[in-house]
C-alpha cells in the first residue's frame, strides 16, 4: 500500500507498507518532525473514525458491518429505564446526557439498535440519533445532566 500526501509547500510524503506490515517512509524535503506531526495527525483521524468496537481487518466488509459492540451481552431493564453494558456498567436511560463533542443533551430513544444497544437521540432533535456506544466511543466522554447516573 502507498500512500502519498502533498502538503501546502508540496512536499512528498510516501508511506509504503509491505505484506509483513514492514513500513517505510519516504520525505526527502520536509523535516522528519513535521513528517512524524502529520502522520499522527492522520492516525488521530483514523482512529476518531474507527467504529466502537473490535474490527478484524482481513474479514469481508459484510463481515466488518455486522460486528460486535463492546457492549455486547448488555442487558435492558425497560420498566427501570436501566442499561446494564456487557462490562457491567449501569447507565441510567431516564435522565438526559451530555457529550463533551456534541451540543445540546442526549436521551434514550426508547429502542434498542440491531444489536440490541440503546438509540440516543438529540433532545429535541430525535432525527439525530447514535446507539449508545458510539455516543460513548465518537463524542465522548458522556456525562449524566441534572439527575442522571452514571
Amino acid at each position: 500500500m502507498n500512500i502519498r500526501l502533498i502538503d501546502y509547500d508540496e512536499q512528498a510524503l510516501v508511506v509504503t507498507v509491505d505484506r509483513n506490515g514492514v513500513t517505510t517512509v519516504t520525505a526527502p524535503r520536509m523535516c522528519d518532525s513535521a513528517a512524524a506531526d502529520m502522520l499522527r495527525r492522520i492516525a488521530d483521524q483514523l482512529d476518531a473514525g474507527h467504529p466502537p468496537y473490535p474490527c478484524d481487518p482481513t474479514a469481508a466488509p459484510a463481515e466488518h458491518d455486522h460486528a460486535e459492540t463492546l457492549g455486547h451481552g448488555g442487558s435492558l431493564d425497560a420498566d427501570r429505564r436501566v442499561w446494564t453494558d456487557g462490562t457491567g456498567h449501569v447507565w441510567d436511560l431516564s435522565g438526559r446526557w451530555t457529550a463533551a463533542e456534541t451540543p445540546g443533551e442526549w436521551e434514550w430513544s426508547g429502542r434498542l439498535d440491531s444489536s440490541g444497544t440503546p438509540v440516543m437521540t438529540v433532545v429535541g432533535s430525535p432525527e439525530v440519533h447514535e446507539s449508545l456506544d458510539v455516543l460513548r466511543a465518537l463524542y465522548g466522554p458522556i456525562s449524566p445532566s441534572v439527575g442522571g447516573r452514571s
